[in-house]
């Protein structure tokens, strides 16, 4: 018995990542987005932050007939949770979005 518990300590446990690639943070943050906020609101790039482990995501507004108008926030995702951390609320990004849109000429 003994030898079998010194073979199981010595097995290398590698934490799984519940986020680990930029397309899936896309496509879970893209997901939460139009869920909570609206359609005109998405991400299209993720960068890895090794520091802390965590997926940076700019919010951007886009029209179809008039492309990205800017980015309106930043979310994180953590890359072994696929927790948001400290995401700005629904309510904030729909009004910053109307209020980039109004600055550009777009009324809804």
């Amino acid at each position: 018995m003994e030898r079998v518990e010194e073979n199981i300590s010595n097995v290398l446990i590698v934490p799984q990542l519940s986020i680990p690639t930029a397309n899936e943070a896309i496509g879970f943050v893209n997901r939460w987005l139009h869920d909570e906020v609206g359609f005109a609101i998405h991400v299209t790039t993720a960068v890895f932050e090794p520091e802390t482990f965590h997926w940076h995501l700019p919010v951007e507004l886009a029209y179809p007939n008039v492309g990205t108008l800017g980015v309106i926030g930043d979310i994180y995702l953590n890359a072994a949770t696929g927790e948001l951390f400290g995401p700005p609320s629904a309510e904030d990004l729909r009004q910053r979005a109307l209020a980039l849109a109004s600055a550009n000429g777009i009324n809804e």
